[in-house]
């Protein structure tokens, strides 16, 4: 693996290098470990006559795994460690670099940039550190750069910005029917998919939206030294943003509905589905996990990694959601943040990525009688 230059401390950099190997190691021998295991102790169930079915069933195979207690313990005690360590975590190291940090933040001024001093972050977005995020990612003035750092070890593997990219790639084939002239972009946090959206569609206005301004202030700083003309940024509820209905052709979010509780994500959904023009497309990616094996992995990283929304999210029957909330043509596919992370023989751990799409109905359109 390349050697980390996050920071100009050769021994922060060469700590949370550790910290990324520990999580590779976690994720490309440790996991693998584990699943032979599962395999082994259900096998075991079924000779014993006791079918595994549910992520319960699962849980009761593990109560005893050594192997499973481990990987837990290790997937908490890396992120905690990689966040805050009080020599060399990423608050701790930004803090001492906030002179640096200001001056990239220094271009966040910008007309390109809206917030509201009056906007108040919801209560469930108070109540949790999500990721493990100390204090989460909106009160910190350094926040955006903490988020930003610690998304460069959450994908052992993977390239940066592939994932991005890739889900770049969805959009370009789902504008294959019809241009997409104006695009929102639903959580966008430090312009992880919002900037990657404005240079694919560049004759596209992209609008950004997210809750926490010290992310929105990195993502304008950074489209800014980019140079990306097509893009701005606005402090908003996904839930409520304040946006003109039906002035989008497409609205997306990468990563957003796991951390809204079950109402919010409803509500999401029913904005997403205003602000859409007729025929309008929505991309959001999140996780989807129909293994029992899988959704007992993921439930356990909600815990692990503060995101109580996490399992409701995936015990949710998003479908019916996107229905309810008005939308037709409702597709969950699955979504490869690397070449052949979705095949089944793949040991690796991974998100259980899905790109779920939907299109409102265009009711100008008169339907034939049958």
């Amino acid at each position: 693996m390349a050697a980390l230059t996050l920071f100009r401390s050769r021994e922060a950099n060469a700590f949370q290098e550790f910290i990324m190997e520990a999580r590779t190691w976690w994720a490309t021998e440790l996991f693998p470990r584990l699943r032979e295991e599962y395999e082994e102790r259900r096998a075991l169930a079924a000779r014993e006559g006791r079918a595994v079915k549910t992520a319960d069933d699962v849980a009761q195979l593990f109560e005893r795994s050594t192997t499973y207690a481990y990987f837990c313990w290790l997937e908490r005690h890396v992120q905690k460690s990689k966040y805050s360590s009080s020599r060399w975590g990423l608050v701790a190291q930004l803090a001492r670099e906030s002179g640096r940090a200001a001056e990239r933040l220094a271009a966040a001024g910008s007309a390109d940039l809206e917030l509201d001093p009056a906007f108040k972050v919801p209560d469930y977005y108070l109540a949790h550190d999500i990721h493990q995020h100390p204090g989460n990612m909106h009160a910190d003035p350094l926040a955006g750069l903490v988020y930003e750092a610690s998304a460069l070890s959450i994908h052992p593997a993977t390239r940066r910005n592939e994932l991005h990219e890739r889900f770049v790639d969805v959009v370009r084939r789902e504008s294959a029917s019809a241009a997409f002239a104006k695009v929102l972009d639903m959580g966008c946090g430090f312009g992880k998919s919002a900037v990657p959206l404005a240079r694919a569609f560049p004759q596209a206005e992209v609008v950004g939206v997210d809750v926490s301004a010290p992310c929105l202030k990195l993502a304008a700083a950074d489209a800014a030294a980019a140079k990306v003309p097509n893009i701005r940024f606005r402090q908003a509820d996904a839930r409520h943003t304040g946006l003109e209905p039906g002035s989008f052709d497409l609205v997306t979010s990468t990563m957003l509905l796991h951390e809204l509780p079950g109402q919010a994500v409803e509500e999401t959904l029913a904005e997403t589905n205003r602000l859409l023009a007729p025929g309008g497309v929505s991309i959001h990616l999140d996780f989807r996990a129909d293994d029992p094996f899988w959704q007992f992995i993921m439930y356990g990283h909600g815990v692990r990694n503060n995101e109580p929304f996490l399992e409701p999210l995936l015990r949710m029957d998003l479908a019916e959601a996107y229905r309810k909330a008005g939308f037709e043509a409702v597709r969950i596919e699955p979504f490869a943040e690397r070449e052949g992370a979705t095949d089944p023989s793949n040991p690796f751990w991974r998100f259980p990525w899905a790109a779920i799409i939907a299109r409102k109905p265009d009711r100008s359109t008169p339907t034939q009688e049958t």
